[in-house]
């Protein structure tokens, strides 16, 4: 552990952040989970930021498939690649909702806000009803609004230097020492 109890991967993880600066890597995560048929399943989801100190906020809409791979199985990987760094955090750990996120809501701005309130993920688009995709004020919290935590027990860090790679791991279980392992 480090300063403020986080683990040490955090101020890692920092590190590569702020390197990355504003590029949207910075952000962009890729979510792995498994489907009702054991199928890998990978999409691109937005790093919303910490709940506690190994726990990632994500968002996402309850009526994406996502949500029915982490009902039947809660079990998720998150990688994160910083290219100015060459660094690629791989994060494994469980999925869970969190029921109180009513200050989640309230930092999303109008144009997010109103997506929510949009048909369906993955449903054909209706001609018809593009108006709907307005941008709208004032809205209350969608239903279809979900904030998940994902509660990290094990990071891998892999290093992409010249002339030898270097990679880590810390695991939540041996409370969070950082050890080089081979690449």
């Amino acid at each position: 552990m480090v300063e403020n109890n986080l683990p040490s991967w955090r101020q890692d993880l920092k590190s590569s952040r702020k390197k990355e600066g504003k590029s949207p890597s910075a952000r962009w995560i890729q979510l792995a989970t498994v489907n009702e048929k054991n199928e890998p399943r990978l999409r691109t989801v937005v790093f919303r930021g910490w709940n506690k100190d190994s726990s990632m906020i994500i968002f996402t809409d309850r009526r994406s498939k996502k949500i029915e791979h982490l009902k039947s199985n809660p079990n998720a990987e998150i990688l994160w690649f910083f290219l100015k760094t060459k660094s690629q955090y791989r994060f494994k750990g469980k999925i869970s909702k969190l029921s109180d996120n009513n200050n989640y809501w309230d930092t999303l701005s109008e144009k997010s806000k109103s997506s929510w309130f949009w048909g369906s993920p993955g449903e054909k688009i209706n001609p018809k009803v593009q108006s709907a995709y307005k941008v709208l004020s004032n809205l209350p919290k969608s239903d279809n609004f979900v904030v998940l935590n994902f509660e990290i027990y094990s990071v891998d860090l892999l290093k992409l230097e010249q002339p030898i790679h270097k990679r880590y791991l810390w695991e939540k279980i041996k409370k969070w020492k950082k050890i080089e392992i081979n690449p």
